[in-house]
């Protein structure tokens, strides 16, 4: 990958300069440039130079669009590639042009242009496939080359071929699979007579793409849910697109149009989205699948009515639960108090888990009196229950906010964040109660609630009212390197000497904007902790201590300097530190992480992706982000020793991370079924109840207690120090 340098290129240098990235690029079989927001060459991958003829030194800083033949560049600019100042493009269909080479020839080729980056320094990368030999081939598809011939009869995809008219000219061997139709049967007949689409939500046919595609002049797309009917009846789902054949003059001759069978993807895609919408640990609906049923009721609502309620219960004396007798008795404590607020509903009520101990419930109901008493039942048969635990018995209360769901109640989002001001309003007052928030008082509610939230969070980082806990990640493998590891967790102390679990108030303090304050709040005193560590006892090894970072400080571009800054005032080495982001923010940030990544590796610390595995894409994208390890979300570790689809996603993972020198590392283990579980399918650590709780990094006489780990001999259980 070459890339700009000089002051033209300070804005764009960070993101080509990361050499994984330039790797990448590399790699393409592809031509792929990158432009800045004046379509101008900021990078150029090797290909580009041997397909174009230019040298690196001639095209950068140069319009990227001489690249194009220049009947073709306003059909580039219109993709987003062009010199005029635009931001960066959306992603778009890839678009069949013409490009020129340095001595003048043009060839056909396919360009793809999409965002790279966003901001005032936007970057774009635009792919530029050669399709010389295709379009050679098309120029009398009845006498294609015999090498012409092997590659579309090998392609795993059908591909046919039409005239401007639609009349299919060519089929290939996938195609004849798919559809039923003998390509000598099929030539000469319109397309739409052999790809017979059908909408699976309404069975109604679709338009042939093809058609779409001539009529449009540009390549198109399927929309989602499309069905082919085949010629003996059957249905199977497909994808595919359609793209304008043209000849060298760039007059369309044609269509070609490529499609797959997507059915299993699909069946895989459903079964995501069920575990998407569901809460694992009850089987309740999850907060998804609750905002989506809430979306559908305000869009059906009609103005006036109330017929819907919305219940927002978040348990009294739960964490209680949790501290005495860990997460094993607390997860069985949310799903017994599911099963207990669903048998008090009716069978049109939706009762969803909404996170932590929170609960939502939407009722149909006729009135606002009727919803109010349905609440003040759940919250007596929530006060009466007692619940054991090994001998342990628990009183429990609930804390609920009651609101109206009405047309003009707003959009899903909205309206629970006002049922949890209301709710929050009720352990304010006291908890075990019910308030009822009435639109024209919810505003007030929801200000009043959110600025004492906002406060309290403000002073907790000003005045030190965090907590600092320790919890040990263990080596499994008995030859693994013992080099000792731990994850730094946050706790906040409460008004009545207790603490809270940081998934009680960090959500709510990333929607507030003060994570950043908090991460830095974190680093400074897990660093202050190590320095005097390390001063005190010089000989011991230091453990890697992992610190969560939110996904705003992604875009603290001073994080970086302030933790250099800690480290050479502590004297910590920087190796003892590293730094997590959950996968989803990582992805959905990526120049961001990209970024990072180069800044903390460079800095001398590790980084790791946190909750891995939540998307089809994860494997995909474990070789994208140069990461040091990767931990997998507590659903896949749960799941692991009763599913054995997801022991083989696990399976999978490790061994692209022994290939990669990318470690492994399970938490929320809670059991020891799931310990030797992950210990046969050679995960390389483990971190859990099942292994250590956490504990204070500091304790109650000020001295650093970090947890230090000792195995057996046969390397399958441990010991905490």
């Amino acid at each position: 990958m070459r890339e700009l340098r000089g002051s033209d290129a300070r804005g764009a240098e960070r993101p080509v300069q990361d050499k994984r990235f330039r790797q990448m690029l590399d790699a393409a079989p592809d031509a792929i440039v990158v432009v800045d927001q004046r379509g101008r060459v900021v990078a150029l991958n090797r290909e580009t130079e041997r397909l174009f003829g230019w040298t690196d030194a001639e095209l950068l800083g140069e319009p990227s669009r001489r690249l194009i033949a220049p009947a073709f560049q306003k059909v580039y600019d219109a993709l987003g590639g062009g010199d005029s100042p635009t931001p960066a493009p959306r992603k778009r269909a890839a678009v069949s042009t013409f490009a020129r080479r340095r001595d003048g020839s043009d060839f056909p080729a396919e360009v793809h242009c999409s965002p790279l980056s966003t901001g005032e320094n936007a970057l774009s990368l635009v792919t530029i496939r050669d399709l010389s030999a295709f379009q050679g081939a098309q120029e009398n598809p009845f006498q294609q080359t015999e090498q012409a011939s092997v590659i579309l009869a090998s392609m795993g995809d059908a591909l046919i071929t039409t005239d401007v008219a639609g009349t299919i000219t060519y089929m290939n061997p996938t195609a004849e699979r798919l559809t039923g139709w003998r390509t000598i049967e099929a030539q000469g007949q319109h397309v739409a007579t052999v790809l017979t689409l059908v909408s699976d939500a309404t069975r109604e046919p679709i338009e042939s793409i093809p058609e779409r595609c001539v009529r449009e002049g540009r390549a198109v797309d399927l929309d989602e849910g499309a069905l082919l009917v085949r010629r003996d009846g059957t249905e199977f789902a497909i994808g595919d697109s359609a793209a304008p054949l043209r000849d060298r003059d760039g007059t369309r001759t044609g269509v070609v149009l490529v499609f797959h069978d997507v059915t299993e993807r699909r069946r895989v895609a459903s079964s995501f989205h069920r575990q998407a919408t569901r809460d694992l640990l009850t089987g309740l609906v999850g907060r998804k699948g609750f905002e989506e049923r809430l979306a559908r009721i305000l869009k059906r609502a009609a103005p006036g009515a109330t017929d819907h309620a919305l219940c927002y219960l978040d348990l009294d004396r739960f964490k209680g639960v949790n501290d005495t007798c860990g997460r094993e008795a607390g997860d069985e404590l949310l799903r017994r108090m599911g099963s207990l607020i669903y048998g008090l509903l009716s069978s049109g009520d939706t009762l969803a888990r909404l996170g932590g101990d929170e609960f939502g419930v939407l009722m149909e109901c006729p009135s606002l009196t009727k919803a109010e008493e349905i609440a003040g039942r759940l919250r007596r048969a929530i006060e009466d229950f007692r619940y054991v635990w090994k001998e342990k018995s628990f009183s429990l209360g609930v804390s609920i906010g009651l609101i109206p769901v009405t047309a003009a109640s707003g959009g899903a989002a909205g309206v629970l964040r006002v049922a949890a001001a209301a709710c929050y309003a009720a352990k304010s007052a006291g908890g075990n109660r019910v308030h009822l928030a009435l639109p024209e008082a919810a505003p007030g509610v929801r200000q009043e609630a959110e600025s004492r939230r906002i406060m309290r969070l403000s002073r907790a980082v000003d005045e030190g009212h965090f907590q600092l806990y320790a919890q040990a990640t263990v080596p499994l493998a008995a030859e693994h390197p013992a080099r000792p590891r731990c994850e730094i967790l946050l706790r906040l102390r409460d008004e009545r000497g207790g603490v809270e679990a940081a998934g009680s108030f960090l959500p709510r303090a990333e929607r507030d904007g003060l994570m950043p304050a908090i991460d830095r709040w974190v680093v400074r005193q897990t660093v202050a902790a190590l320095g005097r560590l390390h001063r005190d006892q010089p000989d011991l090894e230091l453990p890697l201590c992992s610190i969560n970072l939110g996904v705003s400080s992604l875009n603290d571009t001073d994080l970086v300097p302030a933790v250099r800054e800690y480290l050479a005032q502590h004297r910590l080495p920087p190796a003892a530190l590293c730094f997590e982001i959950t996968e989803a923010a990582a992805l959905g940030n990526f120049a961001e992480m990209v970024r990072l990544i180069s800044e903390v590796r460079a800095m001398g610390c590790s980084i790791g992706l946190d909750n891995f595995g939540n998307s089809m894409a994860s494997l995909a994208r474990l070789k994208a982000l140069p990461v040091d390890y990767v931990k997998f979300g507590g659903h896949y570790v749960r799941s692991v020793a009763e599913d054995p689809v997801y022991g083989a996603l696990v399976h999978a993972v490790k061994e692209i991370g022994r290939i990669t020198g990318i470690v492994t590392i399970a938490k929320e283990v809670e059991s020891e079924t799931i310990l030797q579980k992950l210990q046969d399918l050679g995960v390389g650590y483990a971190q859990g109840h099942a292994v250590a709780a956490p504990a204070p990094l500091v304790d109650a006489k000020g001295e650093v207690a970090l947890p230090r780990v000792q195995r057996s001999a046969a390397g399958r259980t441990f010991r905490i120090e």
